[in-house]
């Protein structure tokens, strides 16, 4: 009997506390409901899940490929990795890549490092113009799905929706092309290796030019493809 009305103490008690916990709960949900704000920008409508979902993977690649270009200075100025952080991890793309650009030179680059930078300096403009109007501009609008562009104001220069998405092709291959060039380069005690590079696609002639000054044959005979025999 005792045990008998200590466990109806007991269950009373836990059914007390489960009602207080599930008030508990339900309080700070509708907190939430209250508490969440809607964004006041109408573009939002103008895009796709599908269109979000593309231009967060190309911001995604575009970051990596500044990643890389910041190691591929550090290796080539024989920096520790502490040291880079501070000297050129802050640096703009145009500066590192203008640095490197001072520094490739067949004293201290192989032809092959040379062919692989010579490939990847237009593509890295490709990815500047893309990159920057993409996130850095607003989207507009002019009443059709095929007049849905990113305005980049400050350049006075624009992408449209529809040319964006189709730079997968572009986009993935200058990553191809950056990860050859920091493989070519190697690290300390390792003198680097050679990279198969998949087909140059075609360069979406929106592009500016300067996107689109591919090196000339010579050059491109130098690099490795892949599914092509040297």
């Amino acid at each position: 009997m005792l045990l008998s009305g200590l466990g109806g103490v007991f269950t009373a008690a836990l059914r007390d506390c489960i009602k207080r916990r599930c008030a508990s709960l339900s309080l700070n949900f509708s907190f939430l409901v209250v508490a969440m704000v809607k964004t006041p920008y109408g573009y939002e409508g103008l895009l796709s899940d599908q269109d979000f979902q593309k231009i967060g993977q190309f911001a995604c690649r575009w970051a990596y490929i500044e990643h890389t270009i910041s190691n591929c200075l550090r290796v080539i100025l024989e920096m520790e990795p502490e040291d880079a952080t501070i000297m050129i991890f802050p640096l703009t793309l145009d500066t590192k890549m203008a640095r490197i650009s001072e520094l490739a030179r067949p004293t201290r680059l192989t032809e092959y490092q040379l062919a692989v930078f010579a490939e990847l300096t237009p593509l890295i403009k490709a990815m500047q113009f893309l990159r920057n109007t993409t996130l850095h501009g607003v989207v507009l609008s002019h009443g059709s799905d095929e007049r849905i562009y990113f305005n980049l104001r400050s350049k006075n220069r624009s992408v449209n929706r529809n040319d964006l998405l189709s730079c997968d092709p572009v986009i993935n291959y200058a990553c191809h092309v950056t990860q050859a060039f920091r493989l070519s380069l190697g690290e300390k005690g390792d003198p680097g290796h050679t990279y198969a590079l998949p087909n140059r696609p075609a360069i979406p002639k929106f592009l500016p030019a300067n996107c689109r000054a591919l090196p000339p044959a010579a050059t491109e005979a130098l690099l490795l493809r892949q599914n092509v025999r040297h």
